[in-house]
């Protein structure tokens, strides 16, 4: 272990009095480096200074690139090896390991490269290569070994030089280097120094610069600490937030807060959520001067750059050029505002996005887009959009390579986005613009692989730029704000006037060991790698909980008492901080300009279950959405409402091959046809066996060219014939049902129909009308599920639609009853509801079913069914938008408006409410 012990230490507050011009000062990361300047700054204004130098403060990495650049640029420096960047170096370590025979068994090469890349980095910073031949490799660590020795072969070969090996580089040289040197070096906010780090030290030492390490252990005396417990992390989450803002309501003087996370990670979207609701907007009101547009928190944890919509944009345009793209993505593409005439087009975009659901598979391609995109009336709405993908196809075609450099890859790229008009014609807001300038600096690296990698494939060169902006972690520049929320790394040496640590409970504090795989185990152990074993992780982490205590003057740490949610699995507070004395959560007022809006005025409440009622001069108009109506308005009025008045419904969903819904359509069509051509029993029994298979077949074929015209590419190879045979098969099966029966003529096949019931109109179709011997008329509906004669009885029947047609429908003959045919393999039968008996092979009359037998006669059955449809029929017209399923939970489980009506919240809320008055006896409040 290497300590500080061999360089002089000062005390942090010496180091503001110690920066001039000949002093650099060094630290662990980009943010400390910009806090302490920040913070220098301040110091230089507090001493009402008008004018002084900039400090030279910047992280470890940075200097040693300034060295390493200023000498490579200098004629009188002896050639450096070329600096490889950090993708470079990813891409090299990934082709040496696919190259090995190791590799070849490998699944995830960019994922074992980028734990070798860190496990190389390691080695170098804490001397280990030398000391592996004295440990008992596994098979992991003597593959590191193997491929650290090719890696090295060919760095060498080429004279490249990685970073990790380029601090010693300088250090060596570092006396003949004819560049800018500091007379004096701080090293501050640094836990340990790595033998690396050390060995760069003394060289600057020997060649006369002073080195000082900043001794942060005595920065602030702490006036007051406390742990504090919370029943959940909201509970936490909520309560760390309040108290910042009454710090900055309470506070009339600049005023520096950190909130340290463990896992900010994990409660990074949570922590976002909160802060925005209780900082934003209201909080700005109480700092006018200080912070007039931004919000006052930053969230330290930058994203990963793919995460952005625009690049998540640029990256579906370059897949769409190379491989197949999930419709979801191509959706989210389709009406983004980045490209060329969103502005014009977004609205017409949104609508041809839901019409191509009904005719692409689940995975579209560039060209497999034109056909579908015929069928969608939208379309023809949407030039821009259409000339767009038509140039990329034209472009795909005549300019894209297969294979080539990435330099080339790079400016073909720019070319597609071009074409598809990224960034758009708005003006891109600061954050857009930053990521978009990101986006180009990763297009320049991107172009810099050549040096490691000479060509790639289309299809590999997207796939790696999508790597490089996943890996690339941003977060676009913003003002200084008071509040910095931090992980337990960025926070290292960093000071504040008040400080919160939250989520300390012993599940991520201390911080668990993470050795690196490639590594020897025992190695670790006995170099002491800082999470190399439990015993080092342990000592890190009591390391920085003794730091945040005189980091701030004040401090408080806290932990939620149950993971998750209060109702879960229950944890306790970390070892590191339970000989704090427990102090309860001090009650914070939270007040925001809603409630002063709301406290200002009489509220007036509205029942908003009833909306206005359908219009007379629109009920005698045919109300779209034919029987369904109806039967919506009989599961819940609610979901009736919302499908049929406010036109909402669930988007398709792109499928590969058929859904349930067109095998009902195909049997329907089939069924349609057939009977066309044969009309009736009499000719069914007469027709030939070889004249009734070739009906059949005709009638299939038929079927499938109609919705083929759809679905263009479906029904192709080998599945049209397996849905062939399965239609014909279908179809034998069903007409033997059908000789069964007495003589009948199919007098009307999916006729349309017009339904007048409680004063509104539908249209419907009736999907076969036979006409029987005496005359009486039988509707019948195919179904291609099983059925329920108790479906079609009640107030609010689950099948309404048969008994709509029977008393409603424009059929002015005598009625025989209603059936379902239900045409499905092993469960062929007529599930009917008659007048007489013996009318349909093993039905029989209505009296004797269950759900009927109370009703007299037919007549009777008739007048029920004409009250119960024509009351939802006056409930729907009325305008009753009630939330009110028939069968909680049964009716709500397959629903696509569930977020609309938050029936599991309301649901959720009467069940608590039960449950309080069950036990409201015991309760203390």
């Amino acid at each position: 272990m290497t300590d500080f012990f061999r360089f002089k230490e000062i005390s942090s507050s010496e180091i503001f009095s110690r920066i001039d011009a000949s002093t650099t000062v060094i630290t662990p990361n980009r943010r400390l480096a910009l806090t302490l300047k920040s913070q220098f700054h301040h110091n230089q204004l507090n001493q009402e200074l008008l004018v002084w130098l900039t400090p030279d403060i910047l992280p470890l990495s940075a200097l040693v690139e300034r060295f390493y650049y200023d000498a490579f640029f200098t004629d009188h420096t002896p050639t450096f090896p070329f600096l490889l960047s950090p993708a470079q170096e990813q891409c090299l370590w990934e082709s040496i390991i696919q190259s090995s025979e190791t590799g070849k068994a490998l699944l995830r090469i960019s994922s074992t490269a980028k734990q070798v890349r860190e496990a190389w980095q390691l080695a170098q910073a804490w001397r280990l290569l030398p000391k592996f031949r004295a440990c008992n490799l596994n098979e992991d660590a003597q593959a590191f070994l193997d491929w650290s020795e090719r890696y090295q072969q060919i760095t060498v070969q080429n004279r490249q030089l990685d970073r990790v090996r380029a601090i010693d580089l300088i250090a060596e040289n570092y006396r003949s280097l004819n560049v800018k040197k500091p007379e004096t070096l701080i090293c501050y906010g640094f836990d340990r120094l790595t033998p690396q780090l050390t060995f760069f030290l003394e060289h600057l030492d020997r060649a006369g610069c002073t080195i000082l390490v900043a001794d942060l252990s005595n920065n602030s005396a702490v006036h007051q600490s406390r742990r504090v417990e919370f029943r959940s992390r909201s509970d936490e989450i909520l309560h760390v937030a309040a108290w910042a803002r009454s710090k900055l309501e309470t506070t009339h003087h600049q005023v520096s807060i950190g909130i340290v996370v463990p896992a900010l990670s994990e409660y990074r979207s949570e922590l976002l959520r909160v802060f925005r609701n209780v900082m934003y907007p209201d909080v700005r009101c109480a700092l006018p001067d200080r912070l007039p547009v931004v919000a006052p928190y930053n969230v330290s944890l930058g994203q990963s750059l793919l995460s952005y919509p625009l690049i998540d944009a640029a990256l579906i345009t370059l897949e769409l050029l190379v491989q197949e793209v999930a419709f979801n993505r191509f959706s989210q593409w389709l009406q983004c505002p980045f490209l060329a005439g969103a502005d014009d087009e977004m609205q017409q975009r949104a609508i041809l996005g839901q019409q191509l659901r009904q005719f692409v598979q689940p995975f579209v391609t560039l060209e497999g887009l034109l056909g579908p995109l015929l069928h969608c009336r939208a379309a023809k709405y949407c030039p821009v959009l259409q000339q767009l993908l038509v140039d990329l196809v034209q472009f795909r075609r005549n300019h894209f390579s297969s294979i080539d450099s990435h330099a080339a890859f790079a400016q073909q790229f720019n070319s597609v986005l071009r074409i598809a008009g990224l960034p758009g014609s708005r003006t891109p807001s600061s954050t857009e613009y930053q990521v978009f300038e990101k986006w180009q600096q990763l297009l320049k690296d991107f172009s810099t692989l050549d040096h490691v990698q000479i060509q790639t494939g289309d299809r590999e060169a997207v796939i790696r730029l999508q790597r490089m902006a996943q890996e690339v972690l941003f977060q676009p520049q913003t003002p200084e704000v008071p509040i910095q929320i931090l992980g337990v790394l960025e926070a290292a040496g960093m000071t504040f006037d008040h400080l919160w640590v939250m989520g300390l409970s012993e599940q991520y504090w201390p911080l668990h060991a993470s050795p690196n795989p490639f590594l020897p185990l025992e190695l670790q152990r006995r170099e002491q790698l800082t999470l190399g074993s439990p015993n080092e992780a342990l000592a890190f982490s009591q390391r920085l909980t003794r730091a945040w205590f005189s980091a701030a003057t004040e401090v408080i740490v806290s932990y939620p008492r149950f993971s998750g949610e209060s109702d879960g699995q229950e944890v306790k507070s970390s070892p590191l901080i339970r000989h704090l004395l427990q102090h309860e959560p001090e009650h914070l007022v939270l007040t925001q300009h809603v409630d002063l809006i709301i406290q200002s005025c009489r509220l007036e409440y509205l029942e908003d279950s009833q909306v206005l009622p359908i219009e007379p001069k629109v009920a005698g108009m045919a109300i779209k959405g034919g029987t369904q109506v109806i039967k919506d308005y009989a599961a819940c009025p609610f979901r009736a409402w919302a499908k049929h008045r406010l036109s909402i419904r669930r988007p398709d969903i792109p499928h590969e091959g058929l859904n349930a819904l067109e095998r009902g359509s195909l049997v329907h069509l089939t069924m349609a046809l057939f009977w066309e051509q044969l009309k009736s029993r009499q000719n069914l029994e007469l027709v030939s066996l070889q004249k009734l298979e070739r009906l059949i077949g005709d009638s299939v074929g038929n079927a499938i060219r109609s919705m083929q015209k759809q679905r263009s590419g479906m029904f192709t190879g080998r599945f049209a014939q397996i849905e062939r045979q399965r239609l014909i098969r279908l179809v034998r099966e069903w007409l033997e049902i059908e000789k069964k029966r007495e003589d009948f003529t199919v007098i009307a096949i999916e006729q349309p129909c017009s339904v007048s019931i409680g004063g509104i109109k539908f249209n419907g179709r009736l999907d076969r009308v036979d006409e029987l011997t005496n005359g009486q008329y039988l509707i019948i509906d195919y179904k291609t599920g099983r059925q329920s004669v108790r479906t079609m009885i009640g107030e609010r029947p689950d099948e309404p639609q048969l008994p709509l047609y029977l008393v409603a429908s424009e059929l002015t003959a005598p009625k025989a009853g209603v059936a379902f045919a239900t045409i499905k393999q092993e469960a062929m039968e007529f599930v009917a509801v008659l007048r007489e008996d013996n009318l349909l092979p093993g039905v029989k009359v209505f009296t004797e079913l269950n759900g009927y037998k109370t009703l007299s006669s037919w007549e009777e059955l008739v007048a029920v069914w004409q009250k119960n449809l024509t009351d939802l029929a006056i409930g729907f017209a009325s305008g009753n938008a009630t939330v009110d399923p028939k069968n909680f939970p049964e009716t709500c489980r397959y629903c696509e408006l569930q977020s609309f009506c938050r029936i599991y919240e309301q649901k959720d809320l009467y069940s608590s409410v039960r449950n309080e008055n069950s036990e409201g006896s015991d309760a203390d409040f």
